[in-house]
């Protein structure tokens, strides 16, 4: 299985186009976005925050995300039975990373994993996404390879 992590406006282009699954992390105050009928989503709903204060000690004044925050990817991962697994947040960076990587390693590292953007996960979405996949932890070290594949390192 193919799984891209992107950002938003692609994940729309990409569920167009191809037949594909879809993890959409969007944050805690915005909306679910809308795919094409058919289209089997899991939506998720978090902030991209790993700790509550900034490195000048002010509060973001947004939830950190929970364990309760991904629960069903095990499931949807579990059925998944597409070529392409798409993985969006709003810039396709952080959120999706994590997520795509918990997936990635939860499957085996037997499918490929690609990104068009900079590959910086979240650590805490990628701690509670293992968690809720049943994995230990990774090291969380890609190194990009040809044709936009990440590969771990």
């Amino acid at each position: 299985m193919l799984i891209e992590i992107c950002s938003k406006e692609r994940a729309l282009q990409c569920a167009a186009q191809d037949r594909a699954a879809v993890i959409s992390i969007v944050s805690a105050d915005e909306e679910d976005i809308e795919f094409p009928a058919g289209t089997d989503v899991l939506h998720l709903r978090f902030n991209d925050l790993v700790q509550e204060y900034d490195a000048e000690g002010f509060p973001y004044g947004r939830p950190l995300p929970e364990q309760e925050d991904v629960a069903g990817l095990k499931e949807f991962t579990d059925r998944l039975s597409c070529e392409k697994l798409i993985v969006h947040c709003w810039e396709g960076t952080s959120r999706s990373a994590a997520v795509a990587a918990a997936i990635y390693e939860y499957r085996g590292c037997r499918d490929t994993l690609i990104t068009r953007q900079r590959f910086a996960p979240n650590p805490l979405v990628y701690e509670l996404a293992c968690r809720e996949l049943g994995i230990r932890r990774g090291n969380l070290r890609y190194m990009q390879g040809p044709g936009n594949t990440l590969i771990k390192g």
